[in-house]
């Protein structure tokens, strides 16, 4: 017994060592000091150590980094002390100074107000260096989007006696700098200038004053890579190779050359197509929906369109959740790509709840009557996207989001329906100059939206050189909640010819009915009273015969297609109508006639430069009946802004003895326009355009007149504006050369 109490007294007098130094190795306190401005406790939750855990130099280390990368500090030490309890360890800190105040020197292109903007410290905040050379990277940035690539942005700092800071950043101005050559090498197939066409950085031109092209963004730079190999992809050479641009600062510090090499490889063309997985389609019938071809050349841009184009066939079956994933395996010997999309069809569902949000003006009907599905339909990808055309095309809507939601039932699906309302009322007054019309003023009240009704009030006036115009129009877009259109206008419209003048008083009723989504029939009764005076004495025999009031009561039926994607931008689509009017006979009035109208336009969308094409063509014919001549003023006159541009109004048409327009019983024109973005942020377009046509009272005296010509388009916050410049091209003895002509609220 007396023998085990010496080893257990032995064997705690061995153990105490190492029990102090256990204690020894934890951390007994953590103090912070050197801090005056920054509040403690702001660094201790910077600070992961706790006192009492297990000392460990690695962990105190990262938390002097921490400390460290707050920015508040200069330096950042560690001082250990041990005691009997423990170490302590002390964070020893120096504050950076505050900022009392920023100065920039040395702009003169920029104000100081913008450069201000992009300064990432301020003052009262502590000094940080890293904020520093972020704002001379911001800097740096905006002089260059400026066109002055070359600037150099230093920086200086004045340590005040109150310990305090003052920034200066130094702005050393080059001259400005432009892109004057974009240059390729390797490109066999594609010339230069086609390449240039895929990029958004362009060479300074003639309307860079206007446009800001020719200054070189490196943003865009990067973006034009992406661009060009997507270009090369869409034509088979999918293993082409875009270098990185290598762009050069002439020594003058003027000109930007950029060269970009290029290796093409060889072009590859689609071999086998399969599909694999859920096939609830026949494969011929999927084969239809697809763009890509065996034998054709693999683009790969339709190649992601037909993944699209087959989720939207299952989609459209209510598989709501179908994934297609497509799989290329590439002969690099034939050239050839064999492709295989396996499509998973996952569970099919139906429209449970729709809820619009975000409507706080536009009633919740006159949202859901522009829906193509309900609540309880099969679910339909198409029927959403005809939803948010038909959205969109109420111009009421700024954006419309439609979020997929699932629910608690696997076979349902909500759909949140988000809108982004945007104001519908205008009013606008303008004012400008034609050469057809001379000085125009006009001026406009309108509510697309009233009380958001989806009713549609509108009331302009327009006075120029030539014409007074006043007109008030209505139109009830559902009447009686049905899917009928009904509308009115009254106006007073009064042209002043060299020879004569005529005014048109009067209204018309309109009921307009869909007959499908794209396609609608119009029935218009039209009453107006037609005067004919202030004839000139030497006006001919034929316009002194039209002299005097007359009454014209008819009737119009028309049919009209319209599919363009956007009715304010519009890109791509069908626009089209044929219409038919009667007038007297059983619909009374003084003046007789049958007119038979078409017009059909078409935008074609194009890849380069992001363009499309714009092709019309009009004809129309007009007979009097029951022994009545036709109105002069119910004839067609071809020549102006309307028709064939270059042309005064009328003028493409018959002509009296003293040249003035008379209108012809018959006109037929062509219009041909290429439609290019000019500045995208602002939606201003421009457009190369060539007419062609007539206005004739028979075939043996047809004679086409063609112009050309260029101009403007500005989908402006007064409406769309069009400033349009045609040259006769064939001018006759006392035609104009060219005329200009600008018109607001009218789109082609």
């Amino acid at each position: 017994m007396k023998k085990l109490k010496y080893v257990i007294l032995l064997s705690l007098i061995l153990c105490l060592p190492v029990m102090t130094m256990a204690q020894n190795e934890r951390v007994a306190k953590i103090e912070i000091t050197g801090n005056e401005r920054i509040d403690t406790a702001f660094i201790s939750n910077n600070i992961k150590s706790r006192e009492g855990d297990a000392y460990n130099l690695d962990k105190i280390r990262e938390d002097m980094k921490s400390v460290y990368k707050t920015g508040f500090f200069s330096d950042v030490q560690i001082d250990v002390k041990d005691t009997d309890k423990g170490k302590i360890v002390t964070f020893v800190v120096i504050e950076r100074p505050p900022v009392k105040s920023i100065l920039l020197t040395g702009n003169k292109k920029i104000k100081t107000d913008d450069l201000t903007d992009k300064l990432k410290i301020k003052t009262g905040t502590v000094l940080n260096i890293e904020k520093i050379k972020e704002s001379m990277d911001e800097i740096r940035k905006l002089y260059a989007s400026k066109g002055y690539y070359a600037a150099k942005i230093s920086y200086e700092i004045a340590y005040g006696e109150a310990y305090d800071a003052t920034v200066n950043i130094v702005i050393d101005e080059p001259q400005q700098s432009y892109v004057r050559k974009v240059s390729f090498t390797g490109n066999k197939h594609f010339k230069d200038s086609v390449l240039r066409g895929f990029m958004r950085t362009k060479e300074k031109g003639w309307f860079s004053w206007f446009t800001g092209s020719g200054i070189l963004d490196e943003d865009a730079l990067i973006e034009d890579r992406k661009n060009l190999e997507a270009f090369y992809h869409d034509n088979g050479y999918i293993k082409v190779q875009v270098g990185a641009p290598d762009v050069t600062l002439s020594k003058d510090g003027k000109s930007i050359s950029i060269a970009i090499a290029i290796e093409e490889g060889a072009t590859h063309q689609v071999g086998t197509i399969e599909f694999a997985g859920d096939i609830i389609v026949p494969r011929e019938d999927l084969l239809k929906k697809i763009k890509t071809q065996s034998g054709k050349l693999f683009r790969t841009t339709l190649f992601y369109e037909d993944v699209l184009a087959i989720t939207d066939v299952y989609q459209d079956k209510g598989y709501a959740f179908a994934d297609v994933s497509p799989l290329t395996t590439i002969d690099d010997t034939t050239h050839i790509v064999n492709v295989t999309f396996n499509i998973t069809k996952n569970q099919e569902v139906y429209f449970n709840r729709i809820n619009i949000i975000g409507n706080t003006r536009t009633r919740d009907k006159v949202v859901r009557r522009e829906l193509k599905f309900a609540e309880g339909d099969r679910f339909s990808i198409t029927n959403i996207k005809e939803s948010k055309k038909k959205l969109k095309n109420t111009t009421f809507f700024k954006d419309t989001d439609f979020k997929i939601v699932k629910t608690d039932d696997p076979k349902k699906v909500n759909i949140d329906l988000n809108i982004e309302e945007k104001p519908t009322g205008t009013f606008s007054v303008g004012a400008g100059y034609s050469t057809s019309e001379k000085v125009i003023v006009s001026g406009s009240v309108s509510e697309e939206n009233f009380l958001g009704t989806g009713r549609r009030l509108t009331l302009e006036a327009a006075l120029s050189g030539y014409t007074t115009e006043f007109r008030f129009s209505y139109l009830e877009p559902y009447i009686f909640d049905k899917n009928l259109s009904a509308g009115f206008s009254v106006f007073n419209f009064k042209r002043y010819m060299d020879t004569y003048d005529y005014k048109r008083t009067g209204g018309n009723f309109s009921l307009i009915k869909p007959l499908t989504d794209d396609i609608k029939a119009t029935l218009k009764y039209r009453i107006e009273n037609v005067e004919v005076t202030d004839i000139d004495v030497s006006a001919s025999t034929y316009i002194k015969e039209q002299e005097g009031t007359s009454l014209t009561s008819s009737m119009i039926y028309s049919i009209a297609k319209n599919t363009i994607d956007d009715v304010l931008n519009p890109t791509k689509g069908i626009n089209s109508a044929i219409s038919l009017e009667t007038a007297g006979g059983p619909f009374g009035g003084d003046n007789y006639f049958v007119s038979l109208s078409a017009f059909y336009g078409r935008y074609i969308p194009i890849k380069f430069m992001e363009s499309s094409f714009f092709l019309k063509g009009t004809a129309g014919m007009i007979r009097g009946y029951s022994g009545r001549e036709v109105p002069i003023t119910e004839k067609y006159y071809v020549g102006g802004l309307s028709s064939i541009r270059g042309f005064r109004y009328g003028e493409a048409g018959p002509m009296d003895e003293n040249d003035e327009p008379i209108g012809a019983k018959n006109e037929m024109y062509f219009n041909f326009e290429w439609i290019f973005p000019i500045y995208k942020p602002a939606g201003v377009k421009g457009v190369i355009f060539t007419d062609t046509g007539a206005g004739f009272d028979d075939f043996n005296s047809l004679r086409m007149r063609t112009a050309a010509g260029v101009g403007i388009r500005w989908f402006s916050p007064l409406g769309p504006i069009r400033l349009e410049l045609g040259f006769n091209l064939n001018p006759k003895e006392g035609e104009r050369k060219s005329l200009f002509d600008f018109a607001i609220g009218t789109q082609y």
